[in-house]
């Protein structure tokens, strides 16, 4: 068996957002159980929220490592290698190492199979599985794992964390998580294990006071931003950006990498998260926040003579964000974007949040079943008055927009298609996988 052949079956013969009331969590646990529970076998960092949970996972992930532990970490979703969903000390998981894991986690989830249809493991349950199996293969001391979705139901929700992190909560796949904040936050909270520390960042009193009231009913110790935790003194310079931190500790002129005012935000609930686990180290930390990189988000690159600004902004606050960050980098700049998002999120919001930063926009369409009809954010756009034109290939829709006379391109949207460019201009070519 080949990496192409594990990676066809993942994604055209597992059931796809199985996520059933029914059963629960019973499938993934289940599993795991077939396999040992390899997820016992290290200490864990779950991380959840509607955005953020990615950077602040990374700064984790890469504190940690700076302080000389051997650290795996489970990334979703990937943005154009299967590959960069499971790591292990700044290392992806070789194509050869799939195959190796696939093999031994298929032949419980056969047995499964063999239950019925209900008990079949979803795509993301697979490779969960996968994920805490290697990490146990590689004797990892830590791993920082990424909830998929939500938190409640999310496969990852096995784990016996050393903290829970709730980074944010908004509106995000409310078909799934409900249409209200204090339901959103309910999932999110989900991840709260009895008499485990938690830490958040979300301020808003509905989901604060829902996070509050789990934390409370399972006896966990709950730190929140701006109450138990604060940062302060930002200064922001693309790629150079500095604040002060006060917690347990006082760290002045921390300088993080990453850029967006919400990065310092993701940055102080990651510091939080490390002091309450005890692990954290100054010099290390320091190292980690000057290093980190999370592709895809306000991630600035020159390219062909421009700047290029990458973000996955693919919801309302995820919009808001990048609103503020181009205020904040580009303000005195000509920009062109290049935008694609899904037809289930909240499209007129996240164009009213942008329509103001570009004198022309080229709408494209992400590479996903749930964009068919990517081309009415182009119409959404015209009745903005912002001129638009709708390019289905968002290669070619980039290409357009470079030569477009505006001092930067935008990249903005889905994950999908940020990773589509993203690839042609660092790799020069689809990879294989995406032909799938």
């Amino acid at each position: 068996m080949k990496y192409i052949d594990v990676l066809n079956i993942l994604y055209n013969k597992r059931p796809h957002g199985k996520v059933k009331l029914d059963l629960g969590l019973g499938r993934i646990e289940k599993l795991l159980d077939l396999l040992g529970n390899p997820q016992n076998s290290y200490k864990v960092v779950h991380v959840t929220g509607t955005n953020g949970k990615g950077s602040t996972s990374r700064m984790i992930y890469k504190a940690l490592l700076e302080s000389g532990k051997n650290v795996g970490a489970f990334f979703s979703p990937h943005l154009y290698t299967f590959r960069e969903r499971m790591e292990v000390n700044n290392r992806k998981i070789e194509e050869e190492e799939v195959v190796e894991i696939f093999k031994e986690v298929m032949e419980k989830v056969r047995k499964l199979d063999e239950l019925g249809r209900d008990w079949m493991p979803s795509f993301f349950e697979v490779t969960t599985a996968m994920a805490f199996s290697y990490f146990k293969r590689k004797n990892v001391d830590w791993a920082v794992v990424e909830v998929g979705l939500g938190g409640r139901l999310d496969a990852t929700n096995v784990v016996k964390p050393a903290v829970s992190i709730i980074t944010t909560v908004d509106y995000d796949h409310m078909n799934i998580l409900g249409d209200t904040l204090e339901k959103i936050a309910f999932e999110k909270a989900g991840i709260i294990k009895e008499g485990i520390p938690v830490v958040t960042g979300e301020i808003k009193k509905e989901p604060l006071d829902v996070i509050e009231k789990v934390a409370k009913e399972r006896r966990s110790k709950l730190s929140v931003l701006e109450r138990d935790f604060f940062f302060c003194n930002v200064k922001l310079k693309l790629n150079e950006n500095t604040f002060n931190y006060r917690g347990e500790g006082f760290y002045e002129d921390l300088v993080i990498k990453l850029n967006g005012r919400h990065q310092i935000k993701n940055a102080s609930v990651a510091i939080r998260a490390l002091e309450v686990l005890g692990e954290l180290e100054e010099k290390s930390l320091r190292r980690a926040l000057k290093n980190v990189v999370n592709p895809g988000r306000f991630e600035v690159v020159r390219y062909s003579g421009k700047d290029v600004v990458m973000d996955g902004a693919h919801n309302e606050s995820g919009a808001a964000n990048l609103a503020m960050s181009l205020d904040d980098y580009f303000d005195r700049k000509t920009l062109v974007g290049v935008i694609g998002i899904l037809d289930d999120k909240s499209r007129e919001k996240m164009v009213d949040k942008l329509k103001h930063f570009f004198g022309k926009v080229y709408v494209t369409r992400p590479r996903s079943h749930r964009a068919r009809r990517w081309y009415e954010v182009c119409d959404m756009f015209k009745k903005k008055h912002v001129p638009c034109e709708a390019i289905e290939n968002p290669w070619s829709a980039f290409q357009k927009a470079l030569n477009d006379p505006a001092d930067a391109v935008v990249v903005a949207g889905s994950l999908y298609m940020i990773g589509e460019i993203r690839m042609m201009m660092f790799e020069g070519k689809v990879l294989d996988e995406w032909l799938i």
